[in-house]
C-alpha cells in the first residue's frame, strides 16, 4: 500500500505538473524527474517483492483501480521502471543544483538527482541480468551506469568516506545523506525511522533513554564469524562490532547484563570456530554511547515523539554497493580479477580488513559476494542479491542446517517460487478471479 501511496502521489503528480505554467522550465524538468524517479523505483521494489503486480500510470480512484489485472514484471520492467528512470537520469541535475519550489537550494534535502538515477538504473539492469528474467543484454547495461557512477564520485570527491571514523559516522543523523547516493529521509516530530527499535532488543539506560523491546533479529553466525576475526594488523573488522553489531552489554542498576550465547559453526576453508549467536544488528541505533565515541556528546531523543522516531536514515543505495556491482561485471563478464580485487580491497583496506585474494573469476566472484555481504549488512540488499544470483534456495536450506532446523523453519517450506512474497489476501479478495496467486502459496 505504501508503494503505490507513492505511484499515485507520483502519477498525481506527473499528471498536474505539464500544465502549470513555469518561470523556470529547468526547474518544472526537475520536478517531473523527481516523480517518475520515484515511480519507477516504487514499481521496482513492487516487482522484486511480488512479481505480476496491476500496472496504474494515472491517477485513478479506487472503483477504477478494483478491476485493473496484473501485468507481468517483465512488462513493468519495459513500460515503467526503465522509462521512468531514464528520464529521471535525463531531466534531474546533479544534487548541488538541485532546487526548491521556491528556487532555494534543495542540495541538503536528500532528494532524487542525476546520479541516484544512474545508480538505480544500474541496480535495476545487473537485477534484469539474473534470475528470473536472465536478460544477459542488461550486464553491458548495467556496466555502463555504475561505471558513470563511480566515475563522477571520483571526479567530484563524493560519496566515499576516506576512513573508517568517516565509515561509522555515516550512521549518525548528523551525517544523514553525506555519503549515501539515495536514501530514504527520516527526522523526529513524527517522521522517524522505526526500523530502529524493530532491529533491537533491548537496551540499557547508559544506550538510550527510548525503551526498546523490539524483535531479536541476530546477526547470521557466518557474518559474525567475519566481524570476529582477527586480521594481521590485530585488529577487527572496523565496520562491525561496536558499529554495524553489538554483542552485548553489562549489567547496570535495575537493568541485567545481556546474555549472549555461543554456538559452533563450520567455516569453509577455516573449519569449525565458535561465534556468538546472538549478536544485535547495530547499524542504524544511534545510542549515546556509539555518538560519544565518535564525538558527538548531544542527544536528540528528548525531540522523539516515540520509540519508533529516530531521525536516522535507511541508505537505499551507497556508493559501495555500485562499486561492488561493478566489480561483480568486471570479474564475470570480462574475467578481470586484478580490478575486481583492486574495488573489493579499497573497501576492506579503509576498513583495516586483510586484503582478499582469487586465482580466477569464479574465486573472485566469491570473495565480492562475501564482501556485499559485510559492507552492507542491514542494508536489504542481499535477499535480492540471492535472487539473481541463483542462489537464495540452497542459501536459505543450507542456513536452516547451521541451525539444525529450529522449530518452525522447514526445509519442505524453501519452494522455488516463495522468492517472492504472495499476493496479500485483501487484494485476492477485493475481486475474487482477477489476480493469479504466486507459485507455491
Amino acid at each position: 500500500n505504501r508503494l503505490y501511496k507513492v505511484i499515485y502521489d507520483a502519477n498525481v503528480a506527473l499528471e498536474k505538473i505539464p500544465n502549470i505554467e513555469f518561470t523556470n522550465e529547468t526547474l518544472k524538468n526537475q520536478l517531473l524527474g523527481e516523480a517518475y524517479f520515484l515511480r519507477g523505483w516504487s514499481y521496482f521494489e513492487l516487482v522484486r517483492l511480488f512479481g505480476n503486480v496491476p500496472l496504474i500510470d494515472k491517477p485513478m480512484s479506487p472503483a477504477e483501480v478494483n478491476p485493473v489485472k496484473q501485468s507481468s514484471a517483465k512488462e513493468i520492467y519495459d513500460k515503467i521502471i526503465l522509462p521512468d528512470l531514464k528520464y529521471a537520469e535525463d531531466n534531474l541535475p546533479v544534487t548541488s543544483d538541485m532546487k526548491t519550489s521556491n528556487n532555494e537550494s534543495a542540495a541538503a534535502q536528500g532528494r532524487a538527482d542525476k546520479i541516484a538515477a544512474k545508480a538505480m538504473l544500474g541496480r535495476v539492469y545487473m537485477t534484469m541480468s539474473g534470475y528470473p528474467l536472465q536478460n544477459s543484454s542488461a550486464q553491458d547495461l548495467a556496466e555502463t551506469k555504475l561505471k558513470e557512477v563511480i566515475d563522477f564520485a571520483d571526479q567530484n570527491n563524493k560519496f566515499w568516506a576516506p576512513d573508517s571514523t568517516e565509515w561509522k559516522k555515516q550512521w549518525l543523523s548528523e551525517y544523514n545523506n553525506k555519503y549515501s547516493i539515495f536514501a530514504i529521509q527520516y527526522r523526529t516530530g513524527d517522521t522517524g525511522n522505526p526500523a530502529v527499535f524493530n532491529f533491537t532488543p533491548a537496551l540499557p539506560p547508559t544506550y538510550t533513554t527510548i525503551r526498546i523491546y523490539g524483535n531479536s533479529i541476530f546477526v547470521e553466525k557466518t557474518l559474525m564469524y567475519e566481524f570476529s576475526k582477527v586480521h594481521s594488523n590485530g585488529k577487527l573488522d572496523a565496520r562491525g562490532i561496536g558499529t554495524t553489531v553489538l554483542n552485548g552489554y553489562e549489567a547496570e542498576p535495575n537493568y541485567p547484563a545481556y546474555s549472549n550465547t555461543t554456538e559452533n559453526v563450520n567455516i569453509e576453508g577455516v573449519g569449525e570456530v565458535e561465534v556468538y549467536s546472538k549478536s544485535m544488528i547495530y547499524k542504524y541505533t544511534n545510542t549515546l554511547r556509539k555518538r560519544a565515541e565518535l564525538g558527538y556528546t548531544s542527544s536528540f531523543e528528548s525531540e522523539m515523539k516515540d520509540y519508533n522516531d529516530w531521525p536516522v536514515n535507511y541508505p537505499v543505495i551507497r556508493l559501495e554497493d555500485v562499486m561492488l556491482m561493478y566489480a561483480e561485471v568486471l570479474a564475470n563478464k570480462h574475467g578481470n580479477v586484478t580490478e575486481a580485487l583492486n574495488i573489493v580491497n579499497k573497501i576492506r583496506t579503509r576498513a583495516g580488513c586483510d586484503l582478499a585474494t582469487a586465482g580466477s573469476p569464479e574465486e573472485a566472484l566469491k570473495v565480492i559476494k562475501k564482501e556485499r555481504r559485510i559492507e552492507l549488512c542491514g542494508e536489504g540488499v542481499r535477499w535480492f542479491e540471492m535472487i539473481r544470483w541463483g542462489e537464495w534456495q540452497q542459501n536459505i536450506i543450507n542456513m536452516f542446517d547451521r541451525y539444525n532446523n529450529p522449530t518452525g523453519t522447514e526445509v519442505s517450506n524453501v519452494k522455488t517460487g516463495r522468492y517472492l512474497y504472495p499476493i496479500p489476501k485483501n487484494a485476492m479478495i477485493t475481486t475474487p478471479g482477477l489476480y493469479n496467486q504466486n507459485a507455491d502459496y
